[in-house]
């Protein structure tokens, strides 16, 4: 099966390891709220082009 045809459940996946890294700072208080966006919004931002890239259709 391609890459390409996953393209939906690797930006769940994206989604979901952005949610952990809010969750471990925000009630697992791992490192800072202000850390805990930051890091989410990289992830969500970063994972989600990369995704975009490796499955483009052309």
């Amino acid at each position: 099966m391609k890459l390409r045809n996953k393209r939906r459940e690797l930006h769940g996946v994206v989604g979901g390891l952005g949610v952990v890294a809010a969750l471990a700072g925000f009630v697992g208080q791992f490192y800072s709220n202000a850390t805990a966006i930051v890091l989410a919004f990289g992830i969500w931002i970063i994972g989600a082009t990369l995704v975009n890239v490796f499955t483009d259709k052309s």
